[in-house]
């Protein structure tokens, strides 16, 4: 299995000055890993990211997606065909600040799916449970629920990836233990055969850093990382880039 490693800028950095000084130190690594390598910069970043990364291998895409259409009356949204226009060969779909934020619901996130896949974007579709289902032992049945969204969708399993990304974990410092990582990877990987999406990367994210990358790779079931705040630091993120390439 292929291993990715995307870094998801959320929020940063406040300038595009910054933002292309990072995207230029991390593509000065890019030679440091076998494994894909991708950021998600904020929209307003997203065209002079693509600019600085075009002559490398590293992959660019978007942070979200308009549900709608690839054009039209939707205020403040970005649509995928206007990612691709800017090099865009992805879009995280689902992530649990946005679930959290702006109230995205299942409905919601079919039709954003559905409008990442007719435009052969690579979907990364996140998941994950917060401390309350975790410590009432209903991560599994959540996760259900939430990849549930793939049902009846015409998938293109070289255009999806998972991210496991247990909701306590994200900017927290907690992690789960490798063994539930593995217990969890598993499931998801069952549930995606049960739903004839088979093949599919399951990466993990939530607080993965240099420091703990290494474990997360030793692990067979973890095709990689979706990394938040170690990504907005060239040597973090190529730390762990190597840890799973």
């Amino acid at each position: 299995m292929t291993k990715h490693v995307i870094g998801n800028w959320k929020l940063n950095p406040a300038t595009t000055v910054e933002a292309m000084t990072l995207a230029n130190a991390i593509k000065q690594m890019a030679v440091e890993t076998s494994c894909h390598l991708g950021c998600a910069p904020s929209f307003i970043h997203l065209a002079m990211v693509s600019e600085v990364l075009a002559d490398s291998a590293i992959k660019m895409g978007g942070q979200d997606v308009c549900a709608f259409g690839s054009t039209g009356a939707f205020t403040g949204d970005v649509s995928a065909v206007q990612l691709k226009s800017v090099g865009a060969t992805f879009a995280i779909i689902g992530h649990s600040e946005r679930r959290a934020y702006h109230g995205e619901t299942h409905e919601l996130i079919v039709k954003k799916l559905t409008q990442v896949m007719d435009s052969s974007l690579m979907a990364v579709l996140c998941v994950g449970e917060t401390k309350a289902e975790y410590e009432s032992g209903e991560t599994l049945a959540v996760l259900d629920r939430q990849l549930s969204v793939l049902d009846g969708l015409q998938v293109d399993t070289q255009n999806l990836l998972i991210a496991y990304e247990p909701v306590w974990a994200i900017g927290t410092g907690l992690t789960p233990t490798i063994k539930e990582v593995a217990s969890v990877h598993r499931h998801i990987k069952n549930r995606l055969g049960n739903q004839g999406v088979e093949n599919v990367g399951v990466l993990y994210g939530g607080s993965v850093n240099d420091k703990n990358a290494a474990e997360f790779a030793s692990c067979d079931l973890v095709d990689g990382a979706l990394v938040g705040g170690a990504s907005l630091k060239a040597e973090s993120f190529a730390a762990i880039a190597r840890a799973f390439g």
